[in-house]
């Protein structure tokens, strides 16, 4: 039977405290040929000295360090964990959260099966301890994978979830200036190149959600900072946006195009500048039409300094 090398790539900051738990997780997985490769993001806790040891243990695990003239954050680890990586598939993994023990043979299973380039899963959000809750309130049974329908989050994974052939992601890698939105914005562009996949519905895996977690850091900036959050928003679905320009579908350009234009006006209301404002109004020309793109501009501009713009806004959307 062919047993292909699944190449496991955590990156990690700080988490001393908490990847013990994913290593040992990782041992103790049924499917045993693979890679495990943790890239540092330049940590100031015990994390090296404790990833060293499992490393002395084991072969299949390796530590790396982030080059230094890469950005720092969670993809520039990634994008180079894919670098280094020998498997012929990938399954990115965070170094807080948990694989249940058929994690990687389940997957590996239905991929080969199927002679996907991708198969996700599901996975709970866990407390640590006893507590699991759904991450998401839809589920993704019976729906078609495609990138409108993730776009839209008709269906939804995190990265956890996405295991894939190498060849199949090869030319794309993680956006390494996002700060938030990393997933959302991969796995998009990634389902703009294919849908050749499967949904495995049983979960496979636990998202710890903490006090450091950036489910926490998210939730916590929905709830103090609103404005903060719409800019995040507005920006990530802007990036998203040129980023599939030669290779989405209309659909999701024109979901995308929209979105923008109602989370800018939200901005505007507040009298917040709008991030990359020239550029969206030159995007919702080519993606609607110049009529949109004046009236756009002309409800930022009116609901901002005179409060009033709303019809314009309207029509901008229609």
């Amino acid at each position: 039977m062919y047993n292909p090398l699944v190449s496991i790539i955590i990156p990690t900051y700080n988490r001393a405290h908490l990847i013990v738990e994913t290593l040992n997780a990782i041992l103790a997985q049924t499917y045993t040929h693979w890679e495990c490769i943790i890239v540092d993001d330049g940590s100031t806790d015990a994390s090296e000295i404790l990833i060293k040891q499992y490393c002395d243990s084991d072969s299949r695990i390796s530590l790396y360090h982030r080059p230094k003239e890469r950005p720092k954050g969670a993809n520039a680890c990634r994008n180079y964990g894919l670098e280094m990586s020998k498997g012929t598939l990938i399954n990115w993994f965070d170094s807080d959260d948990y694989m249940l023990p058929t994690f990687l043979e389940q997957k590996v299973s239905v991929l080969l099966k199927g002679s996907y380039d991708f198969v996700i899963s599901n996975a709970v959000d866990w407390d640590g301890d006893q507590k699991e809750t759904p991450i998401y309130e839809v589920s993704n049974k019976g729906k078609d994978i495609n990138a409108f329908n993730f776009i839209t989050q008709h269906i939804n994974c995190i990265t956890n979830d996405f295991m894939a052939t190498k060849a199949s992601i090869a030319s794309l890698g993680f956006n390494e200036l996002l700060k938030s939105g990393q997933e959302y914005n991969f796995i998009s562009r990634y389902l703009c190149t294919t849908t050749k996949g499967a949904f495995i519905t049983k979960i496979l895996s636990k998202r710890r959600v903490h006090a450091e977690s950036i489910q926490s850091n998210v939730s916590k900036m929905m709830a103090i900072d609103q404005d903060a959050y719409h800019k995040r928003t507005v920006e990530n679905k802007f990036l998203l946006l040129e980023d599939i320009t030669t290779i989405g579908d209309d659909k999701s350009k024109l979901y995308l195009v929209n979105s923008i234009i109602s989370f800018s006006y939200r901005l505007a209301q507040k009298k917040q500048d709008i991030p990359f404002f020239n550029e969206i109004v030159k995007h919702i020309k080519i993606v609607k039409s110049p009529k949109s793109a004046r009236y756009y501009y002309a409800a930022v501009k009116g609901v901002r300094y005179t409060g009033k713009g709303y019809q314009l806004y309207k029509k901008a959307l229609s």
